[in-house]
């Protein structure tokens, strides 16, 4: 949370409601239903249309496998300098989704520079494309207060609002991912050096965790930065 804490403190320029309602409503917010997987697949708006939804169907099907089961590995490097700077040096992350599904395709999206393919792991019994949440303004209060569920465990990711924005989304999930699996399992190794006054030295923060039940909950964005609002299922284990 060390690095999504550093950035939020920097101040929101909102983007226009106008602009966030360009967004089909399931993008802002994910259908939800028992015993269903949700997914949605992002691609590039070529001009070749069918290209762009070939392309999104594929991200679909892959997001279909991590929404079931994902087993996520990664280590930070963080370096401190004579004085006590922290400095965040970078990271290692590694993924690997689970089996693929048969996926159903519920609606196909062209806005925002993007073509946008919502799946499911089976045809839902209650869902209306068109049904949604009028599109917020201000920040949602997830943004900056994280929800807590007893069932789940949830993470904020975010990141810069790109040209391509279908980067910027994947980018904001997958950050998401990271702080969950971090938030759930993590262990340090220092290595320090220096003298009764100064000292200096690194810091490795890593995580090894099997997630099972990993849904975006909800998307926002400002001006500049993407949200995206993670829960996955509690009893997180070590991978095999």
């Amino acid at each position: 949370m060390l690095i999504l804490t550093s950035m939020l403190t920097a101040s929101f320029i909102w983007v226009s409601a106008a602009k966030l309602a360009d967004y089909p409503p399931w993008f802002l917010k994910m259908p939800e239903e028992s015993g269903v997987h949700f997914a949605v697949g992002l691609s590039r708006a070529y001009a070749k249309r069918d290209s762009s939804v070939s392309q999104a169907v594929r991200d679909a099907m892959y997001q279909l496998r991590i929404a079931a089961e994902t087993t996520i590995k990664g280590e930070r490097l963080f370096q401190m300098l004579p004085g006590g700077r922290t400095v965040y040096q970078g990271e290692v992350f590694l993924e690997q989704p689970g089996k693929a599904a048969t996926p159903c395709f519920l609606d196909t999206v062209e806005a925002s520079g993007m073509v946008m393919v919502l799946a499911a792991t089976r045809r839902p019994d209650h869902y209306d494309a068109e049904v949604g949440t009028i599109p917020q303004h201000a920040p949602p209060s997830w943004v900056t207060d994280i929800p807590k569920d007893s069932n789940g465990v949830y993470a904020v990711g975010m990141a810069r609002a790109y040209y391509y924005e279908e980067n910027s989304w994947r980018e904001a999930e997958r950050q998401a991912r990271q702080e969950l699996a971090y938030s759930i399992a993590a262990r340090q190794r220092r290595l320090f050096k220096g003298t009764t006054e100064t000292s200096f030295g690194v810091t490795a923060s890593a995580t090894a965790v099997r997630l099972t039940g990993v849904q975006t909950m909800e998307r926002w964005r400002s001006e500049s930065v993407c949200f995206v609002l993670i829960r996955a299922d509690s009893g997180a284990t070590a991978p095999q």
